[in-house]
């Protein structure tokens, strides 16, 4: 079967789902690059990776970098984490 290679976007990419699928992404062969979007640094140098630093709650400084072939979202938070309901429902329903 051919393959062809192909752009990947992931955002969420520094929780732990975000940073495993990042890790398969860059391993594997379908994909010939592979950006992602989060809010810190991931800490990750590879030749097929481009790193967004962004806040989710203004999309429009960043979407003109949303280009790709697939989408990936590990982004969700906890309500402790996003310290209340609202707070995680912006992360987790909102930004999505």
């Amino acid at each position: 079967m051919e393959h062809h290679l192909k752009k990947a976007l992931v955002i969420g990419a520094t929780g732990a789902v975000g940073r495993d699928l990042v890790d398969i992404l860059l391993k594997g062969e379908r994909y010939s690059s592979v950006a992602t979007f989060a809010r810190r640094d991931l800490g990750i140098r590879h030749e097929k990776l481009t790193s967004y630093i962004v806040d989710f709650a203004y999309p429009e400084q960043w979407r003109e970098f949303m280009q790709g072939d697939v989408l990936f979202s590990a982004l969700g938070t906890s309500r402790k984490q996003a310290g209340s309901k609202e707070g995680q429902y912006r992360v987790d329903y909102e930004y999505n």
